[in-house]
C-alpha cells in the first residue's frame, strides 16, 4: 500500500498556540524601558507580574549585575572557543564554588537542555533500559529519543507511579544491566514533586536501578546553600546512584545547567568528551561573572533569608487560596501553582480577563498539560509584595467567577477532569452575573440508539447522500457490530440532533462507542512495534472511544448548518453529550474525525473546547463520471496518469476475468474474507482490529452490497479463486462507496492486482449511472491514477490524558513509512 499522510505533532501543538496567540495572551513582548520583576508591561498596560521563574528574584540584585558588569570588562562579551582547548578563566572559578555548594563534581554546561544532551548519552549504553516519568521534562525525553536509534530501549511509566516502576523492574531487571528512571525535582506545571526518598529506597531494594533527576525549578529556593529540592530529600548529600541536574538560570539568576555526579568517573567521561559540551560555545563572560556572584550568595547566609521569605509569601498564597473554592490542583509549599480550568475556552478567557484586571498570569496548555487538564500557571517570587498576592486572589476569584459563566464552565466539570474533590458552596461575593450565550436556550437535543427511531428521509437528506451510512446503510452497521461476542465487535450507536426553536436541525450525527488501537494513526513503524506486544497481549494499548461516525465509515459524518447563528452552541451541547456519554461509559478518548481539512474557524472553535487537531488519511472521491468510451475516461485524466493507466492498468487487462457478484457462495466468501485479512496485516497505516466475519456475511445477504472480484485466467496459472475482491455498496443517493479490499499479494506485483481493481471499481460506478464514487482513505497515489481526488482530512482528538501519546512519542524509534 502507498504511504498515507500521518499527523505531524508540530502542526497539533501550532493549532493549539494559534488561538492563545490569536487572543492575545501568548508570544508577547514586554514594553518596559527597565525591568524590576514585579511589573511588566504588556500592550500598554502595566500588570502584576506573576509568571517569573526567577523566584528568588536574584537576576535584579545587585551583586549579580556588578558581576556581570566586572565580567565584560574584565573578559569581553564572549570566549569564542571550545572548551576542549581552552575554558574562560572564570569557568574554573564558577566550579569550584558548584562543587562547594554541592559537596559533588559537576560539569557546566550552557543550559540545561545541553546538559541533558551532553551527560545522558555519554552514561547509557545499549544494554541499559531507560524508563521515563510521563511528565519527566521535554528537554530529557528529547535526549532520549536520540538514544532509541541507537538500540537503547526506553519505557515510560504514568506520573510518579512507584508501583508501575517496581512492576518493570521485575519484569525487566534480567534483560538490562542498569536501570534508569529519568524524572523532575519538581514539575514546572503543576509544582509537585518527584519521592525522592522512596526512589531512594527502591534503589536501594534494587541495585539495578539508578536515577537521574532534573531539578531545574527546585534550585535555589529550597535546601542548605540552595542546592534545590532533590538534595533536600537527601540529607543535603548526592544519592549514590543518581545523576542530578541543576539549573544556574531561573531561580540562580543567571544561566547555564549543571550536571552533578556521585563518583569521578562519571564526571570524568562526560566532561572529557561530551558530545555537545564539546562543540557548543562557551558562556559568556557576563553570564558566568553574575553566576559567580549568584553561587556567593548561596554559599552564604543570605541565601537562607532569602528561601524564608519566598516561604512567607507562598504560605500567605497558600492561606488565601483557602479561603476561596478555586481549584487549586497541588497544594505545596513550592513557588509554583496550578488553577484548574479544565477548556481552553476558559482559560483563554480567564488570563485575558486577568491581563485586563492588571495581572499577567501563564497559560498551560496541551501539549505541556493533557487537553483536558487546561489551566493558568501561577508563580510566587520575592518580587511580588503581600499586597500583591493579596490582589492576585481578589481579582483571580472575580475572573474565575465570570469565566465560568462566560464559557458555559461548571467547577464540578473541571474538578472531575483533575479528579479533585467536588467544591465547597461558592462565597457570594465571588458569583458574578453573566448573560447565558445567545441562543442557548432555543435549542433542542434529542439522542437516540438505534436508526430505526429517525425518520429515513430526514436522516437521507442531512447525512445519506454523503457515503454509506444513509438510513439502510447504517442498519446494516448496527447488525454487522452486534452480538459479535468481542469487545472491539460490538459497538454501541447513539445518534444526535440539534433542532432550533423552529424543529429545523442544526445538527445531525452519530457516534459508536467502541474498542479501539490507540496507534490507530500511528506510523507504521510505530504499530508494527506495538503489534509485537500485541502478540502476547492482544489488547495492549487499546481503550474504549466514542468515535463520531464509526471505525468501518469514511467520510463527513456531521450535518452542521453553519449559516445557523447558534451552530456553536449547538455543537456544544453535543459535547457536553458526549462528556456524560463518557462519563457513565469510562471512555478513555474522544474523537471527531473526518472533518475537512483548512478550516480555521473550526480549528479554532475545537481548541477552546479542548480538542487538538490531528491529520488523517486524505479520503479519495471520483467524481468525473457518465463516460461511455475509453477515450473518453481517458480525456478526464490527467497526461500524467494517462500514461499510467497505460503503463500499470491497461497492459494487464488481459490477464483477468471479471465479475460483479451479488453474492458470494460459502467457499468464494471465506476465501475473500481471507484476502481482506492479508490486506489488514500489511496495511497498518490505519492500525484497527480485524473487522468480524459477520460483518461480510450481512454484506453477503444485503442487495446494497456487491463484490467486484478478479480470477486470474487459467492460461496464466488461475485456480478459479479470486486474487482481489472489491467490497462495495451503493446507498440511496446514488454514491457507490468502495469500502475494502481483499489481495492475494502473490499476483499484485507481476500482474498488478490492486491497480486493475481499483479501476474495475471505478468502471463498475460509472456503469451503475453513479454520481461519485468514495475510493476510502490510504493508497493516495493509486487511486490518483484512477481519476480520484484526494482531500485532506482531519480529526479533533480529546483524551483524558495524553500519556499514551507521549509514551508512543518517546520510546519507540520512528522508521521512515
Amino acid at each position: 500500500m502507498a504511504k498515507i499522510r500521518h499527523n505531524n505533532i508540530l502542526d497539533t501543538v501550532d493549532s493549539v498556540l494559534s488561538v492563545s496567540k490569536k487572543n492575545g495572551i501568548i508570544h508577547l513582548h514586554a514594553q518596559d524601558d527597565m525591568l524590576t520583576g514585579q511589573h511588566l508591561t504588556l500592550k500598554g498596560r502595566k500588570v502584576l507580574h506573576f509568571g517569573t521563574c526567577g523566584y528568588l528574584g536574584l537576576e535584579h540584585h545587585p551583586a549579580l549585575k556588578q558581576g556581570a558588569i566586572e565580567a565584560i570588562q574584565r573578559y569581553g562579551t564572549q570566549f569564542p572557543m571550545s572548551r576542549t582547548y581552552v575554558s574562560n578563566p572564570l569557568y574554573a572559578e564558577l566550579e569550584q564554588m558548584i562543587q562547594a555548594m554541592y559537596q559533588a563534581p559537576a560539569v557546566i554546561s550552557k543550559n540545561c537542555t545541553l546538559a541533558h544532551l551532553t551527560t545522558i548519552p555519554s552514561l547509557i549504553r545499549q544494554s541499559d533500559l531507560v524508563i521515563l516519568d510521563h511528565q519527566v521534562h521535554a528537554s530529557v525525553q528529547e535526549a532520549v529519543k536520540k538514544m532509541l536509534s541507537q538500540g537503547v530501549t526506553v519505557e515510560m511509566i504514568r506520573h510518579n507511579n512507584l508501583e508501575m516502576l517496581e512492576d518493570r523492574i521485575l519484569k525487566l531487571r534480567s534483560k538490562y544491566e542498569r536501570i534508569w528512571y529519568m524524572a523532575d525535582g519538581v514539575y514546572s506545571m503543576y509544582g509537585d514533586f518527584a519521592p525522592i526518598k522512596d526512589l531512594i529506597a527502591l534503589a536501594e531494594k534494587y541495585e539495578q536501578l539508578y536515577l537521574y533527576v532534573d531539578d531545574a525549578h527546585g534550585m535555589s529556593w529550597a535546601g542548605q546553600h540552595g542546592t534545590g529540592y532533590v538534595m533536600s530529600q537527601m540529607d543535603n548529600r548526592l544519592y549514590r546512584k543518581m545523576v542530578l541536574t541543576a539549573n544556574l538560570g531561573k531561580a540562580f539568576g543567571a544561566c547555564g545547567g549543571v550536571s552533578l555526579f556521585p563518583n569521578e568517573e562519571w564526571y570524568h567521561k562526560v566532561n572529557n568528551f561530551g558530545g555537545p559540551l564539546t562543540f557548543s560555545v562557551q558562556i559568556e563572560p557576563a553570564t558566568l561573572g553574575a553566576a559567580i556572584a549568584s553561587a556567593k550568595i548561596h554559599l552564604s547566609d543570605e541565601i537562607y533569608t532569602l528561601q524564608e521569605q519566598l516561604q512567607q509569601k507562598i504560605l500567605y498564597f497558600n492561606l488565601l487560596l483557602q479561603t476561596t473554592n478555586l481549584p487549586l490542583v497541588h497544594e505545596s509549599n513550592s513557588p509554583i501553582f496550578f488553577i484548574g480550568t479544565g477548556t481552553m475556552d476558559m482559560g483563554n478567557y480567564l488570563v485575558q480577563a486577568l491581563l485586563q484586571d492588571g495581572i499577567y498570569v501563564n497559560l498551560a496548555t496541551f501539549p505541556a498539560v493533557p487537553a483536558k487538564n487546561i489551566g493558568i500557571r501561577i508563580t510566587i517570587s520575592l518580587h511580588n509584595t503581600f499586597e500583591d498576592i493579596e490582589q492576585l486572589v481578589e481579582r483571580l476569584q472575580a475572573n474565575f467567577a465570570k469565566a465560568l459563566q462566560a464559557t458555559n464552565q461548571t467547577q464540578e466539570n473541571i474538578r472531575k477532569a483533575f479528579k479533585m474533590p467536588a467544591p465547597q458552596a461558592q462565597p457570594a461575593a465571588a458569583v458574578a452575573a453573566v448573560a447565558a450565550p445567545a441562543g442557548a436556550n432555543e435549542l433542542k437535543l434529542q439522542v437516540y440508539t438505534s436508526i430505526g427511531a429517525l425518520d429515513a428521509d430526514l436522516w437521507n437528506r442531512h447525512l445519506g447522500k454523503r457515503g454509506m451510512f444513509d438510513w439502510d446503510g447504517m442498519q446494516f452497521l448496527e447488525k454487522a457490530f452486534s452480538g459479535n461476542g468481542a469487545p472491539e465487535h460490538d459497538w454501541d450507536f447513539r445518534y444526535y440532533q440539534v433542532q432550533d426553536a423552529q424543529g429545523d436541525p442544526v445538527l445531525m450525527t452519530f457516534f459508536v462507542t467502541a474498542l479501539y488501537k490507540e496507534d490507530i494513526f500511528s506510523r507504521v513503524s510505530v504499530s508494527k512495534a506495538v503489534e509485537q506486544e500485541r502478540e502476547l497481549n492482544p489488547y495492549y494499548l487499546t481503550t474504549t472511544g466514542i468515535i463520531m461516525g464509526s471505525l468501518f465509515t469514511e467520510g463527513n459524518h456531521m450535518y452542521l448548518n453553519r449559516q445557523h447563528p447558534a451552530w456553536k452552541n449547538a455543537f456544544k451541547l453535543l459535547l457536553e453529550e458526549l462528556y456524560q456519554e463518557q462519563e457513565k461509559t469510562g471512555a478513555g478518548n474522544i474523537m471527531l474525525r473526518d472533518f475537512d481539512a483548512g478550516d480555521p474557524e473550526l480549528d479554532a472553535f475545537m481548541v477552546e473546547q479542548n480538542f487538538v487537531k490531528a491529520d488523517m488519511p486524505e479520503s479519495c472521491v471520483v467524481t468525473s463520471l457518465g463516460w461511455t468510451t475509453e477515450a473518453e475516461y481517458l480525456a478526464i485524466l490527467t497526461k500524467e496518469n494517462r500514461r499510467n493507466y497505460s503503463r500499470y492498468i491497461k497492459r494487464y487487462e488481459q490477464y483477468f476475468d471479471v465479475e460483479v457478484r451479488s453474492q458470494l457462495p460459502e467457499e468464494e466468501l471465506q476465501h475473500a474474507i481471507r484476502l481482506f485479512g492479508n490486506v489488514k496485516e500489511r496495511n497498518l497505516g490505519i492500525n484497527n482490529f480485524l473487522f468480524p466475519e459477520k460483518v461480510f456475511r450481512e454484506m453477503n445477504k444485503d442487495s446494497r452490497w456487491e463484490f467486484v472480484t478478479l480470477k486470474l485466467k487459467k492460461e496464466f496459472g488461475g485456480t478459479g479463486m479470486p486474487v482481489a475482491v472489491c467490497f462495495c455498496q451503493k446507498n440511496a443517493a446514488n454514491v457507490y462507496s468502495f469500502m475494502l479490499t481483499g489481495l492475494d499479494y502473490e499476483y499484485t506485483h507481476t500482474y498488478g492486482a490492486y491497480r486493475r481493481a481499483l479501476f474495475q471499481v471505478v468502471q463498475r460506478a460509472n456503469e451503475l449511472g453513479c454520481e461519485k464514487v468514495n475510493m476510502g482513505i490510504s493508497a493516495t497515489l493509486e487511486k490518483k491514477r484512477v481519476g480520484a481526488r484526494p482531500h485532506p482530512k482531519v480529526a479533533y482528538l480529546q483524551a483524558k490524558d495524553n500519556y499514551v501519546l507521549e509514551m508512543l512519542e518517546a520510546t519507540i524509534a520512528i522508521e521512515k513509512d
